[in-house]
């Protein structure tokens, strides 16, 4: 194997230097002599002696994505990598700076090295967009593909990274509320998807009555498929805007009302107010700053419920997970109250 030979005051410089050219050769070990420090190379470079040692290529397996790179990447440019991914199912989706573009391949390739489940990795191309709030993507290693098979709860369900929303952050979630529901419930599971939230729930509440609604004719068709493939016989997927389906069918009908819309859930507050029984439930989803959370979230639920001419009780709230520097995501449980207060007479 050909090294080069690097007095070692010049040896961390020269390292980053031959990472940046592509004459790096990694996977081989670095050795040291008197005075030197021997890099493995593919050729010639800034007039140093280039020497032949024997030396064996050795699999090296890392368990951090950095330290993988750790011979593809300089020193800064391993300070610009985004270090946090998402992975559904055998499929990664890493966002990968501008500055690093030229070297997504080599990303990719070390993710899968790190990941041995993994057979793809995906570039995000941008953020959530559009009225079904999917994100565009691109292949940038392992296999060609945006389909994968996620499980999770003891569920299995397949979808479209593609074509459909999915987060792998509201598992925690889904499986808080499924221990919160009571035998027999009617649950509306707005905004569905291809359908996590009935399907968790389903599998361990089989006698529930499940209706799980989805805009996204994509989802929908992943949804079916989901039911059938976990034989959650009590989910009915509807396809639909969740406004017309709530105030058309299931107005009072719900004992507990789900709201993981990723963004606007807020606007469908009077439509979950309208789908719930006296005393039902409804799950509120909201985005809103880091500065006092509750209090913004709970704001947009009590003006909702004034409009809705309807009362809440807040049983529980926490914040689900951090989303930005300056955002998080917070859940309010609400309970609805509609039967009125009577009014109170004067004292004689």
């Amino acid at each position: 194997m050909m090294y080069m030979k690097v007095p070692r005051s010049q040896g961390e410089k020269t390292r980053c230097e031959l990472i940046q050219k592509g004459i790096f050769v990694a996977g081989y070990p670095i050795l040291g002599e008197e005075g030197f420090v021997l890099f493995p190379v593919s050729g010639p470079y800034g007039g140093f002696e280039t020497v032949e040692r024997e030396a064996e290529k050795r699999p090296i397996h890392h368990d951090r994505l950095k330290d993988a790179l750790s011979g593809i990447l300089t020193e800064p440019e391993l300070e610009t990598l985004i270090g946090s991914f998402d992975i559904i199912g055998d499929i990664a989706i890493i966002e990968i700076p501008d500055a690093l573009e030229s070297k997504e391949k080599e990303i990719g390739e070390a993710l899968l090295s790190v990941h041995k489940n993994l057979k793809t990795v995906l570039k995000k191309l941008g953020p959530m967009e559009g009225e079904f709030r999917v994100r565009r993507v691109k292949p940038i290693a392992g296999e060609d593909r945006t389909t994968t098979l996620y499980r999770e709860s003891g569920v299995l369900m397949e979808l479209d990274v593609a074509s459909v929303y999915f987060s792998v952050r509201l598992s925690h979630e889904r499986k808080r509320i499924s221990e919160l529901v009571k035998p027999g419930e009617r649950i509306l599971a707005l905004f569905a998807g291809v359908g996590p939230f009935p399907l968790v729930i389903s599998k361990t509440h089989p006698d529930a009555e499940i209706v799980a609604i989805e805009l996204n004719p994509y989802a929908v068709g992943f949804m079916e498929k989901n039911i059938a493939r976990n034989r959650a016989k009590n989910v009915k997927a509807v396809l639909g805007d969740a406004r017309k389906v709530v105030l058309s069918g299931y107005q009072n009908f719900a004992d507990r009302i789900l709201m993981p819309l990723p963004k606007g859930a807020h606007e469908f507050l009077d439509v979950a107010y309208a789908g719930a029984r006296d005393g039902g439930m409804v799950h509120f989803y909201t985005f809103v700053g880091m500065q006092d959370p509750f209090r913004e979230a709970l704001e947009k639920a009590e003006s909702a419920a004034k409009a809705s001419n309807v009362r809440i009780e807040v049983a529980s709230q926490r914040i689900v997970r951090p989303y930005s520097p300056q955002t998080v995501q917070v859940v309010l449980d609400l309970i609805i109250r509609k039967t009125k207060v009577p009014i109170q007479s004067p004292s004689a």
